[in-house]
Order: structure tokens, then C-alpha cells, then sequence
């Protein structure tokens, strides 16, 4: 006989089997178990040690033993003519059939009732990671008050290398930039955060040196984890960054092993002065975001991000950035858009040209395959960026911005499935980041509930009373769900936030109101020369029921050759794109069948027969003492 056929007779094969599933059942109980208890991850790897050293054991044993009718003996002892390693095989299947079932029946449960189709992982696990962090702004030291540049720019660098770091939750820049200047204990703001550690530091820099304190803090306690001090030359600057990044991933036990974790944390350019024009590129575009989407400040932002990548044609965030300003321009749904001057065409050339070379120069698989899913989503290949967006979230599943691009492809492609799944992570996530709540605020009434998303945002104006991005998009919520009074209130306080309002909510609360009039007299007072006023128009249009200027005031996005302006309505639901042959070729191309518009409940009533409305003349002369003139000849007509 040979040695494979004694292994068989022996029943090793079914033994080794057998205890490779039994091995797996019960680590699989044990990490069940002991996550209920939350026991220290070292005791699971224990048992998981001692279940791999266990194999051999049992193979051997089941070699050199065998069962028989008289208990356990080595199998040297038995007759061949009276063994029964037969009987023990058969007995031995049987066990094995009853283990795979259970494995079978264990990992159907898994799927049905604790995986997430869109590949999102479990909010509420988030929520309780252990390995979770919030980057503060840095203090800038400096006597001159004039580093704040690179003490902001420092802190979202180390905020995007951590992002990278596929097993630590790191809280979104907007949600921890809040805190700038602010005096509340760390325990306190970790817990705004949901977080269990801070990162906080200071900048303090002379002619050419630059002190950077950085500490590490366990919030529980107050204990500093890790704590250093560079006092190094200008020249250094990036070495601090990528120091900072790679000893906080080490000090937090992450599972990226030295080389990848050094990886993560490079800087992108070795180049001293395009690192610098880059952070202050990032430091303006964060600061146009909070002065109402400041367009000036924008184009300032996008200055830097060209020296950066002039000056280092290899530096992959810079291309990104300059490419993301480009888009931005051509995305009419977005309001800082409008300042550069160039033709639709001109703009995508440009941003083609950039977004190219950062797929050219990317140094990893996730930066490349982000950049390609942005150009699929430009370009309208829908499916195949959703594809690849998924594909970048499964390598860096913390990065908050690309799942806001992932969403809007999702809302374009009509996936209302994946969108829910979307929702729900922003909505528990959201119970403690403001960023996650805007977001979920910002697309909740167009898939669930209006009245359920509603509640969300007034529970977390609550938690974030003077946001006024979230107070925006909760009063247009409210009024999706017909809860108008409520939404009122959320105007006043808009109005209070930032004087002169916003048109948008004005038309709204004219609307809900039954005041067609001034609805119409606030989409008078657009400047039909900004760019940027577009969307507002087509909104408000939308509101008045005016289907034809609806669609009228979009169809220059159809003849501009870049259809992406127009197919970012899509993201509507209340979008119409059937006047449009050319967006409906791109649906039909990509399998997208669109459910009927809807029509929103606080649409204004229709305009009454024999009516008219006077609105207010405008002075063209030279001479702005006019102005009384051309207001009393309308008021006089309106008499």
C-alpha cells in the first residue's frame, strides 16, 4: 500500500478536514463572542495561534492512533483484520457534512443579515473604532501671526496621509477645523467628534527655521500617547509632515506594516517651494469654502496649485487640485463656479490636461484609480466610474469627499438601492460629524422620507446650531416635507447668520406661502451675466411651474459640447431630461431608465388671468440721484 493510500486507510485526510472547519467555526464564535465584551484584539489572535499549531497535532495523532472497540490504541497494536478506521471514516464524513453545514449556514446569515451591499462597513462600528482620530488646526506661534498658511496646510496633510490608512476612522477636516481657536477641553471635543484621540500642535517659525510641536492625546484620559518638538531648518518642512503622519499611524498600532505606512505618508513632491505654494492653495480653497464659496478666493487657490505643479510636474495632488477647480467650473449646480472666462470646451481641455497628468504620475494604484473614476464621471461613462469609485473606497475607505463624488454618480445612474446604503452610513456617522450630516442633509429628501430626514437635521442643528450649510439644506428638507412653519423659522435664523439671505430660500418661503409674485420679482433680480446663476434660475423656474423657461434656461448646457454641465441635474429629482436628445442618448447608452419628475409640494400656485405684476424700473442713467425717479414712475404705475 502506498503512503498515500495508508494516509486515506488512517483517515488523516478526513481528520485534517474535520479540524479545519471545526478551527474555523470556532474562531469565528470566539470573535462573536469576544467583540460582544470587547476583549483586546491579542486574545482572539491567541486562540487563532493555537488553532493553526493544533493541525499538525491532530494529523499526527491521527496517524500514529486509531479508534477502536476498545478505546484509543496505537496503531501498530491493531489487527488489520479487526480495525475499523472504515466505520470511524464514514462516522468522520458524517461530522464533516454536519460542520460544513453549519459554516454554510453561519456565512448566509453573514451575508443576509450583516453585509453592505455598496461596500460601505457598518457605521456603528465606526462610531466605536477604537483606532479613530481628529486632526486639529494647528495654533501659528509665530510673532508675526503670518504662518497660518502653513499651520492649517500642515494639519489637513497629515488629515490626508492618516485618511490613507485603510483600519484607522479619521474625522472629516470639515467637522475638525471647526474647533479652530476653541478652548473646550479635548474630552469635550472628542466627543463632539466621536473620536478617541486628538491630534493638536502649533507652528512657531523665524527667517529660516520652523518649530512644530505636535501631541497625540488619548481622550479617555488625557493621556499623550506620543508627543515631539522640530526645531529644523525651512528646508526640512516636508520631513516634518511625513514624520508627523507616519509616527501617529505607529503610535495607533495600525495594520499597515513600516514600508506601506512610510508610503502613506510622503508628501508628494520633494520640492520645498512647491510644497509651500500647495498648502497655501489648500489654506485658500478651505477659506473660500467658509466666506459663502468666496469665487476670488477661489481663483487665488487655484494660483497656487499651478505654481506647485509648474514648479514640480510630478506632484500628483497639485495636478488633482487644479484639475477638481476645473471641474468645478463646469458643474452649474455648484455656486462657486463662474469666474475664469473660458468657453465649456476650454475648461474641459484644461482639465483634462491636468487630471491626465495625475493619472500619468501616480505613485499607487488607489490615487490612479481615483483620478480615472473622475475622469469616467466627467466624461459620463457612469457605470464604469461608479465602478472604479468603488474600487478606490475599498483601498482608502475613509476618504469622505470621494464617497460625496461616489453618491452623485449613484443619484445619476437613478441606484436608489446604493444611494439608501449611502445614507444610512452619513446618517449614523452624522450623529457626531457635522460633515457627515451635511451630507446626508444635502440628498436625504430626494430618496427617503423628506419628514425623516427633516428630523435628522433639526436634531443636528442642535448639536451644530450656527451652521448655516446645514441650516440651508434642513429648511429645504422641511419644505419638501410640507412642514412649512418649521421651515420659516430656519429662514430667520438664516437671515440672521448671513444678512441679505439667500435667494433661494426666499423663493421657497414665497412659494409655500401662495406668493407667486414675489417669487417671480426675486428671479428678476438675477444678473443674467453671472454664470453662476443658472442653477438658481432653473430652481426657482421649477418652483413657478414655468416648464418651458425650465427648460429653456438649460439648453445652452446641451449646445456647449460638455454635457456633464447639464447631466449634473441628473442628481435631481425633479429633473426632466427628456427635452434633451443628447443627455437622453447618454441614459440610454448607459441603461439608466429615470422615474417621472417630481413635483415639489411647495410649488407656487399658477399666475391668475388678467394679472401683472410691477416690478421695480431700473435706472440707467449716469447720475445714481435717478433712482428715486425710476421707483416712484413704477410705484406710480402700480397705483
Amino acid at each position: 500500500m502506498s503512503f498515500f493510500d495508508e494516509l486515506k486507510r488512517r483517515n488523516v485526510f478526513r481528520v485534517g478536514i474535520a479540524y479545519v472547519l471545526m478551527g474555523w467555526v470556532l474562531l469565528q464564535a470566539a470573535d462573536f463572542a469576544f467583540d460582544l465584551i470587547a476583549a483586546p484584539n491579542w486574545v482572539i489572535q491567541s486562540i487563532s495561534v493555537v488553532v493553526v499549531i493544533g493541525l499538525p497535532i491532530a494529523l499526527l495523532l491521527a496517524w500514529a492512533f486509531e479508534m477502536t472497540p476498545d478505546g484509543i490504541k496505537r496503531e501498530n497494536e491493531v489487527d488489520r483484520n479487526q480495525s475499523i478506521t472504515p466505520s470511524t471514516g464514514r462516522k468522520l464524513d458524517y461530522t464533516i457534512i454536519a460542520i460544513l453545514a453549519v459554516v454554510i449556514v453561519s456565512m448566509a446569515v453573514e451575508r443576509v443579515y450583516f453585509s453592505d451591499d455598496s461596500g460601505i462597513e457598518d457605521a456603528s462600528a465606526v462610531n466605536a473604532a477604537a483606532k479613530s482620530i481628529a486632526v486639529l488646526p494647528f495654533a501659528d506661534m509665530s510673532q508675526a501671526q503670518d504662518q497660518t498658511w502653513f499651520a492649517d496646510g500642515l494639519a489637513e496633510e497629515i488629515l490626508n496621509a492618516l485618511v490613507k490608512v485603510p483600519d484607522l476612522q479619521v474625522t472629516a477636516r470639515t467637522s475638525s477645523f471647526a474647533f479652530k481657536g476653541s478652548d473646550k477641553p479635548i474630552s469635550e471635543i472628542a466627543a463632539e467628534l466621536g473620536v478617541e484621540h486628538v491630534l493638536e500642535g502649533s507652528v512657531r517659525s523665524s527667517r529660516d527655521r520652523i518649530r512644530v510641536t505636535a501631541q497625540l492625546i488619548r481622550a479617555s484620559d488625557g493621556f499623550h500617547l506620543w508627543s515631539e518638538n522640530y526645531d529644523r531648518d525651512l528646508d526640512d518642512m516636508i520631513s516634518i509632515q511625513e514624520n508627523l503622519a507616519l509616527s501617529i499611524a505607529t503610535a495607533l498600532q495600525t495594520s499597515m506594516d513600516p514600508e506601506a505606512l512610510a508610503e502613506m505618508a510622503k508628501a508628494g513632491t520633494q520640492s520645498i517651494e512647491a510644497y509651500q505654494d500647495y498648502l497655501r492653495g489648500l489654506q485658500l480653497k478651505q477659506k473660500a469654502l467658509t466666506i459663502a464659496e468666496d469665487t476670488e478666493i477661489f481663483e487665488q487657490a487655484y494660483a497656487q496649485f499651478e505654481k506647485a505643479r509648474a514648479i514640480d510636474p510630478g506632484f500628483v495632488d497639485a495636478h488633482v487640485q487644479a484639475a477638481d477647480y476645473w471641474k468645478v467650473e463646469l458643474s452649474p449646480t455648484r455656486t462657486d463656479t463662474g469666474s475664469s472666462g473660458l468657453r465649456p470646451l476650454e475648461m474641459l481641455r484644461e482639465y483634462h490636461e491636468r487630471i491626465g497628468l495625475a493619472i500619468q504620475n501616480a505613485t499607487n494604484e488607489a490615487d490612479r484609480v481615483r483620478s480615472l473614476a473622475d475622469r469616467a464621471m466627467l466624461d459620463l461613462r457612469l457605470r464604469e466610474s461608479r465602478r472604479l469609485f468603488d474600487q478606490y473606497l475599498e483601498l482608502r475607505p475613509n476618504d469622505e469627499s470621494t464617497r460625496f463624488e461616489l453618491f452623485s454618480v449613484l443619484a445619476m445612474l437613478e441606484d436608489k438601492a446604493s444611494s439608501r446604503n449611502v445614507l444610512t452610513y452619513w446618517k449614523t456617522k452624522g450623529e457626531t460629524d457635522s460633515y457627515s450630516a451635511n451630507a446626508y442633509m444635502n440628498d436625504a429628501y430626494r430618496v427617503v422620507d423628506p419628514s425623516e430626514a427633516a428630523d435628522f437635521g433639526l436634531k443636528s442643528l442642535q448639536r451644530w446650531p450656527n451652521t448655516t450649510g446645514l441650516i440651508y439644506q434642513t429648511h429645504r428638507t422641511l419644505v419638501w416635507a410640507g412642514r412649512f412653519s418649521e421651515a420659516s423659522s430656519l429662514a430667520a435664523r438664516y437671515e440672521t447668520l448671513v444678512p441679505g439671505s439667500n435667494p433661494l430660500i426666499q423663493a421657497r418661503e414665497a412659494c409655500a406661502a401662495g406668493d407667486r409674485i414675489a417669487a417671480e420679482a426675486i428671479l428678476a433680480e438675477f444678473d443674467l451675466n453671472k454664470s453662476n446663476v443658472l442653477s438658481s434660475m432653473w430652481l426657482i423656474h421649477n418652483m413657478l411651474g414655468n416648464t418651458r423657461e425650465e427648460i429653456e434656461v438649460l439648453r445652452p448646457l446641451e449646445d456647449n459640447g460638455v454635457l456633464f454641465s447639464l447631466a449634473s441635474f441628473l442628481t435631481y429629482h425633479k429633473f426632466d431630461p427628456r427635452p434633451y436628445p443628447a443627455l437622453m442618448a447618454v441614459l440610454e447608452r448607459e441603461g439608466i431608465e429615470r422615474t417621472p419628475p417630481v413635483i415639489p409640494p411647495f410649488r407656487c400656485p399658477p399666475p391668475q388671468q388678467n394679472s401683472i405684476a410691477v416690478l421695480p424700473f431700473v435706472n440707467m442713467s449716469s447720475d445714481p440721484e435717478q433712482e428715486y425717479f425710476s421707483d416712484g414712475i413704477s410705484e406710480e404705475i402700480l397705483n
